[in-house]
């Protein structure tokens, strides 16, 4: 039987990209662009991410072996480089190298310290890592891992939302996703203690307990300050991880953006220049009263998750970062793609 013609399309296309990496189409490409960065995101890396999967989902977790084949590509076909350097490029004060890529992990995770920075260890590359500082040395999961959570734990069929003043079902996985979204974007704005009363509506209206995970998900104190003795960036990412673009309260946001920043530093003993942007829902994940902010706070660089390289005339407060695909071809794919954007 012959296959759909959607299906052989998408053969195709993985074919033609497969030739363009292998063959060098999109690096021969990219060297006519100006000297360029490229910031790659990741987030939980675990050596079995099915174990948490109710808690940490899949879109933000990579398995221990594809992260070590991805890292060991990068310290063979690209020159990697740290926020630091990136900075220095975009003050003037050094020149971009060619094919430079920057490697991040936002939240916090246990496995960041347990997983990833071994395997950085290894193959000798320095990365930044953005912690959620009211989860540091807790034992509870990150708002939007409580929520996933309930949703992919409940056995109601119809979530009743006191918030949206509507239903939705959760009879298929897809219906489920979609409420799953669409709660999301209803915690997304609110912060701390609003926020853990949102979160704990949603449990109840899922007949969901709140619990604590199985085993700790996120680092301690001590942990942080590990991976910072070991070379690596340690930025903020927020008190407790909303949209900062949509916080409505000035207090609420400066909390989020300054206050993070003043914990952390209490913390480490030495200045945090570094800050990233959650994006758990909605969009835009900044504007210009975060951009001004950020400023404000002193942070010298910020990273978003708006994709595109990062050029000698990029803003250091408003840096480019693009997801790490699982599969190899369609990682490298978006490398050399991203390099040779406009």
């Amino acid at each position: 039987m012959k296959q759909p013609l959607e299906g052989r399309f998408e053969v195709l296309k993985s074919w033609v990209k497969r030739a363009l990496v292998k063959t060098g189409g999109l690096r021969i490409a990219s060297s006519f662009k100006s000297s360029s960065a490229v910031i790659l995101m990741y987030h939980s890396v675990r050596d079995s991410p099915e174990d948490q999967a109710d808690w940490i989902g899949p879109g933000i977790t990579h398995s221990t072996k594809i992260f070590t084949r991805q890292m060991e590509l990068v310290a063979r076909h690209f020159k990697p480089v740290d926020l630091d350097e990136i900075l220095l490029c975009l003050s003037g004060e050094k020149r971009l190298p060619r094919r430079a890529v920057a490697i991040t992990l936002d939240d916090g995770y246990l496995d960041n310290l347990e997983q990833a920075a071994g395997v950085l260890h290894r193959v000798g590359i320095s990365a930044a890592f953005y912690v959620t500082i009211a989860l540091i040395g807790g034992a509870d999961a990150p708002w939007f891992c409580r929520v996933r959570h309930a949703f992919m734990t409940t056995t109601r069929q119809v979530w009743q939302s006191s918030g949206h003043q509507r239903s939705w079902g959760l009879s298929t996985p897809l219906a489920r996703d979609a409420a799953l979204l669409a709660a999301y974007d209803f915690c997304s704005p609110v912060t701390e203690e609003a926020q853990r009363q949102l979160v704990r509506t949603i449990e109840r209206e899922l007949g969901i307990e709140a619990v604590l995970p199985q085993s700790r998900l996120m680092m301690n104190w001590g942990e942080v300050k590990t991976l910072r003795r070991s070379g690596h960036i340690v930025g903020s990412h927020t008190l407790t991880h909303p949209n900062a673009a949509y916080v409505a309260q000035e207090d609420a946001l400066r909390a989020e953006i300054h206050e993070s920043k003043r914990q952390l530093e209490s913390h480490l003993g030495e200045p945090v220049a570094h800050f990233s942007y959650p994006h758990p829902a909605l969009k835009p994940q900044w504007n210009d009263r975060t951009l001004a902010m950020t400023q404000q706070a002193g942070y010298t660089t910020a990273v978003t998750t708006t994709p595109g390289p990062i050029r000698a005339n990029s803003n250091p407060l408003l840096l480019s970062r693009i997801n790490a695909r699982w599969n190899e071809n369609e990682f490298l794919w978006n490398l050399e793609r991203t390099f040779a954007r406009d």
